[in-house]
């Protein structure tokens, strides 16, 4: 975590991608009609709970992601780093494995 990486931090950001996942892939409608409540409820949740839910998250040391991501450990990404580091400085085609080394 870095200095300006706080849990107060985190949580305006999940608050944030709550409400524009909420605005953008499926409507309050569809969320309410899908939990089997009404769409008040939903706007009561979004406007008087999520910053104290989102909190509750931050302070948990948990991310609120899309669902198409996927989430790797510090070390695993790390790695993909280097390694993708080391392809970009390729400036020749890699030969292959399996051809000759004549």
């Amino acid at each position: 975590m870095t200095e300006q990486d706080t849990p107060a931090l985190r949580a305006r950001r999940i608050s944030a991608a709550v409400l524009q996942a909420a605005q953008r892939e499926s409507t309050q409608a569809a969320i309410a009609a899908a939990m089997g409540v009404s769409e008040s409820t939903i706007s009561r949740l979004l406007s008087d709970h999520l910053d104290k839910f989102a909190n509750v998250l931050a302070y948990a040391g948990l991310k609120v992601v899309d669902s198409s991501f996927r989430c790797v450990d510090a070390r695993t990404f790390q790695a993909f780093e280097v390694l993708f580091e080391k392809a970009m400085r390729q400036t020749t085609p890699t030969r292959l494995i399996f051809e000759d080394a004549d």
